[in-house]
């Protein structure tokens, strides 16, 4: 039998749906994952088969060949193309993993299609929704992630903390100039804080590198994993290091502004905590404020408060 899985374009994304091409394989698939960044981890995944998405929409010829293909729904054209295809008839084996869903929006629901539970993490209703596809009774988490090389010694170098103080969108980042303020304290306590983003990113943090503050070169992303898989904690944003942190057995805080999406979002590996802007603040319109300006109402003192709860925690 053979499957192909698509998750989203996001790296987070694409380690929770490797939940999925992980226990397929487990129960005898021959299974390809679609994801163009993936590729650069595919020595941390052994006996998993990946394949690059270069062109705007998904062939659907590819897929016909395939006894089942789960999709990471996204809204995006390639996913209602083939949602497209599969009312028409022209692809009777997909099945859509809907991680937020609306009739209005997203229509009726295919036998094989998946809705996800908004208070269960993404990594758990990943699980029970392969499970519920393969017949299992009680479906794991586990991705199939193996640290590479063997050599690694997890969290040998105890008092690193990765900090991630960037995402995909700039409207999930806490304010940058805290996140330095954040280190500076920590360093304070003895602990060692690293700041971990994309080479493409560093020009932004040009004046933090030459003031001193620590910003290692990744080359690639099973560099990146590697680095993360030695430190003692990491501390981020609602972005995709968190889940890989978690995935990694890694202490995790994510700092996050809307407490409902991260019901669902949250890193669902490894135990860590979240931190909030105050929930009595209203959300409604006219008082948007705390969507928009959520950065200023969480201070450097309650972040260390809680990194210090988990370190207390989790040692």
């Amino acid at each position: 039998m053979k499957a192909a899985v698509l998750p989203s374009l996001g790296i987070g994304d694409a380690l929770l749906m490797m939940i999925a091409s992980h226990q397929l394989h487990l129960s005898g698939y021959s299974v390809i994952t679609f994801h163009n960044d993936l590729l650069e981890l595919a020595p941390w995944f052994p006996n998993h088969h990946f394949q690059s998405c270069l062109s705007e929409e998904y062939d659907l010829e590819t897929f016909k060949q395939f006894d089942l293909v789960i999709v990471e729904n996204d809204n995006s054209f390639r996913v209602k193309k083939l949602i497209k295809a599969s009312r028409e008839g022209q692809l009777n084996n997909l099945s859509i993993f809907y991680p937020t869903y609306s009739f209005n929006k997203h229509g009726p629901i295919h036998r094989l299609d998946q809705v996800f539970n908004p208070f269960l993490s993404m990594a758990d209703n990943i699980s029970l929704s392969t499970g519920l596809l393969l017949g299992k009774e009680r479906p794991s988490k586990a991705n199939g992630i193996t640290p590479f090389p063997s050599s690694l010694q997890h969290r040998s170098f105890s008092r690193r903390v990765a900090i991630h103080p960037t995402s995909s969108t700039t409207s999930k980042n806490w304010s940058s100039y805290k996140f330095l303020n954040l280190a500076a304290r920590l360093k304070d306590q003895g602990l060692d804080p690293y700041f971990c983003i994309s080479p493409r990113e560093m020009q932004d943090w040009k004046e933090a590198i030459e003031s001193g503050y620590n910003f290692p070169y990744f080359s690639s992303l099973s560099m990146l994993a590697a680095f993360i898989f030695e430190s003692g904690y990491h501390i981020g944003n609602d972005s995709m290091l968190g889940h890989l942190a978690s995935n990694l057995n890694i202490p995790n805080l994510i700092i996050a502004n809307d407490k409902r999406r991260m019901d669902l979002w949250r890193p669902g590996w490894r135990y860590g905590f979240i931190v909030l802007p105050p929930q009595w603040l209203p959300q409604f319109r006219p008082f948007r404020w705390k969507k928009d300006h959520w950065q200023h109402l969480i201070s450097v003192k309650k972040v260390l408060t809680y990194f210090n709860h988990l370190v207390d925690h989790c040692g």
